[in-house]
């Protein structure tokens, strides 16, 4: 009988496996057996996952649903001209997770250090992205071709040596880039893309440096003085470092890639390899390092030395005082005079510690008055040259008295030739004029006095009308108050005769009787009455 083979591969790039099931049908001859190559896999455990692998399915959306992981590490380049829009969103999916797991401080690099602006690209990193069902990404290549061509990444060298800011964009092509284009023309030199492996090298994420630097300004704005923005690099990297991430601190990578950015692309300050400096909001630009900004800086440096000296002191005096009390309750007498000398030291020490940091702080205290000082003069020296400009375009007081006396010349002078103009004018005979302007006062008042009666007129007639309706109104109520008292008498005088009726009919009624009479003789009566 034949033996079946059934194979299963393994779900790793690396490694194949077949099981042999031979022994299972010599045990169960006459069983049909089945082999299923899809079977189902359980999911990856924590333990067999890389920090960074885990961080990325755990907090990256696109990551979480099983069939998009397995298109996201399928080798998806082929989508670039069939599907673009799915190309594109894995493209993005992978350049958000990167710089995620970047700035979580989860990417791997050379020694125990993490960085959090630049990513190192190579055979590492495949292998921390390495997922125990669907292997190593095949596709990261083409995913650092797509950041790097959106300036969403950038190679470290060319950033650390970019002439100018990475921002800047020059519509004039360089001849290397026009020779480049004609020998793709001519079909000499292919389309830019990406190959199969992926090269080794640092990328920056831009994004995490424009994060970081602009978190790092936000914090800078809170120091008004001019001797607190200058700081040591250790000091910087110190009050910075977890600017990013409050858990993952800046490297010295991390520091170099951070100043260039504020320097080359903000302007906001210059450096050294020893000193860095902010620029202040009065100035347009970041002065350079001077020798006063050293010492500066060395000696805010100096005074953080000393004042972290002062703890560990203060507790070995504390330490030592428990130490020397312990002793002596327990009659251990040489014991509690050695705490004693070690306390002693430790106190001597610390008084030494306390007089140098105030010292210290004394002398910075009138560094900082002086850099004050020297700014408040430097406004008010711009203030004075701005003032003297100003009065030198002016002509300073004598120019401001000569403009004013020539003025008053020339306004002279136009009420001079007015007077002599109106002086050459015919004469006017003022008689006539008084006679006119009397004729028209008259006019005028005659015009008033008709108006007047024209309205008095009107009135008086209007009165007159008022009167007469009045008079219409009476005759019409003394005609209806007659009507009613003739109405009243007519009612008066019927009250009477109803009343002699009434009486009348009351006695027949009472002549009669309850004894029967014959019918005629009743009628006659009743006719009789009528």
């Amino acid at each position: 009988m034949a033996k079946r083979r059934c194979s299963e591969t393994s779900i790793s790039d690396e490694s194949h496996a077949s099981v042999d099931i031979a022994p299972r049908q010599k045990r169960h001859r006459g069983h049909r057996l089945f082999c299923n190559n899809n079977k189902w896999t359980p999911p990856p455990h924590k333990s067999d996952m890389s920090p960074l692998l885990d961080f990325i399915l755990t907090h990256e959306e696109a990551f979480k649903s099983r069939n998009r992981l397995a298109s996201l590490y399928s080798d998806f380049r082929s989508q670039l001209g069939v599907n673009p829009d799915g190309y594109n969103a894995n493209v993005a999916a992978w350049n958000k997770a990167l710089g995620d797991a970047a700035r979580a401080g989860v990417i791997p690099a050379q020694g125990n250090s993490h960085h959090l602006l630049n990513i190192q690209a190579g055979d590492e990193l495949l292998r921390a992205l390495q997922h125990p069902q669907y292997g190593r990404p095949t596709c990261l290549p083409a995913v650092f071709h797509d950041a790097v061509s959106k300036k969403e990444m950038m190679p470290l060298h060319d950033y650390l040596t970019a002439p100018t800011s990475i921002y800047k964009t020059s519509w004039v092509p360089t001849p290397w880039g026009v020779l480049q284009w004609g020998l793709r023309q001519i079909g000499v030199l292919g389309q830019p893309g990406f190959g199969d492996k992926l090269a080794v090298g640092n990328f920056v994420v831009l994004k995490n440096i424009e994060v970081a630097a602009g978190e790092i300004l936000n914090q800078m704005g809170s120091h008004a003085s001019a001797v607190d923005r200058i700081l040591t690099r250790s000091e910087f990297l110190k009050r910075y470092d977890k600017v990013l991430n409050p858990g993952a601190a800046l490297s010295s990578n991390d520091l170099n890639i951070i100043l260039l950015y504020l320097a080359r692309e903000k302007g906001e300050i210059s450096y050294n390899a020893q000193t860095i400096k902010f620029k202040t909001s009065s100035e347009p630009r970041p002065l350079p390092i001077t020798q006063e900004d050293t010492a500066i800086a060395q000696l805010r440096d100096t005074i953080a030395k000393v004042n972290a000296q002062i703890g560990p002191l203060t507790d070995k005096v504390t330490s030592a005082d428990r130490a020397a009390r312990e002793a002596v309750t327990a009659k251990q007498m040489v014991r509690a005079k050695a705490a004693l000398r070690s306390k002693k030291l430790a106190e001597s020490a610390l008084a030494q510690r306390t007089d140098v940091a105030l010292q210290l702080e004394g002398v910075y205290s009138s560094l900082q008055q002086a850099a004050d000082q020297v700014e408040i003069v430097e406004a008010m020296r711009q203030s004075a040259v701005a003032l003297k400009g100003l009065n030198q375009k002016v002509g300073g007081a004598e120019g401001v008295s000569g403009v004013v006396d020539a003025l008053r010349e020339e306004i002279a002078t136009v009420d001079e030739i007015s007077g002599i103009i109106n002086e050459a004018g015919e004469s006017v005979d003022e008689t006539e004029i008084d006679d006119e302007l009397e004729a028209l006062e008259k006019a005028e008042k005659e015009k008033k006095e008709a108006e007047e009666a024209a309205k008095t007129a009107t009135r008086l007639a209007e009165l007159e009308q008022l009167e007469k309706q009045r008079k219409e109104k009476e005759r019409e109520r003394e005609a209806l108050e007659k009507k009613r008292r003739e109405a009243q008498d007519a009612t008066t005088t019927k009250e009477p005769q109803a009343s002699k009726e009434e009486t009348e009919v009351s006695q027949r009624f009472g002549r009669l009787s309850f004894v029967e009479e014959p019918v005629q003789e009743t009628e006659d009566r009743v006719m009789e009455a009528a």
